[in-house]
């Protein structure tokens, strides 16, 4: 079953200007914590929490993002306290580097000047099940390597026998860019907000 969403806490951290608090705004437990120089957009998640025995995905409420410079509880199932800091954001590292679907993190080994490029990750619409093509018998949408546009598709969710794509695009993505990882199988189950794919930006 996937997991219920509570939003997180913002504000701003008054003991280093410019820096973001993300805060807990329940009593539970924190599992796990936020990888330090990931780059967070709205709705992504930032941790997970158990709360009466129910799961829920913590993510960082719309009109906030930014990158992970300090993760304030330890990497295990943690009491948090409501308003609790949980990680310090850097709104400013926005700034040159565009982002988008997900959290950006350094690419590794994507090749020639891309490898210092951010990658991107795009992540699920919604649940349900991931197709990476439009019939068992046609080819992949798109495959590491293959280079994306605005309105590529790169694969399909179905929900409810309802089929949904999942392009690129859009007003805060780079025009360009590059498949650099798969992070999904052909007809596996997927929850909203998971990591689906990582492109590396082709228009610096």
């Amino acid at each position: 079953m996937a997991e219920k969403t509570l939003l997180a806490l913002v504000r701003e951290d008054e003991e280093n200007p410019g820096l973001l608090l993300v805060t807990s705004p329940v009593v539970g437990l924190a599992d796990g914590c936020p990888r330090t120089e990931v780059f967070l957009n709205p709705l992504d998640r930032v941790v997970s929490m158990k709360i009466l025995g129910e799961r829920f995905a913590l993510r960082l409420p719309r009109g906030h993002h930014g990158r992970v410079t300090e993760a304030c509880i330890p990497n295990e199932l943690t009491p948090v306290e409501f308003d609790q800091p949980l990680a310090r954001l850097d709104p400013r590292a926005l700034e040159g580097n565009v982002s988008g679907g997900g959290s950006a993190v350094a690419a590794d080994g994507a090749g020639g000047d891309d490898a210092a490029a951010d990658l991107i990750t795009i992540t699920a619409p919604s649940e349900g099940i991931f197709y990476s093509r439009s019939s068992p018998d046609s080819p992949a949408y798109v495959e590491v390597g293959t280079e994306v546009g605005a309105g590529t598709v790169l694969g399909l969710v179905e929900v409810m026998k309802c089929f949904n794509q999942i392009t690129y695009g859009g007003a805060e993505y780079p025009e360009k860019g590059r498949i650099a990882k798969i992070l999904i199988d052909d007809s596996a189950e997927v929850t909203f907000g998971q990591a689906l794919f990582q492109v590396v930006p082709l228009d610096r």
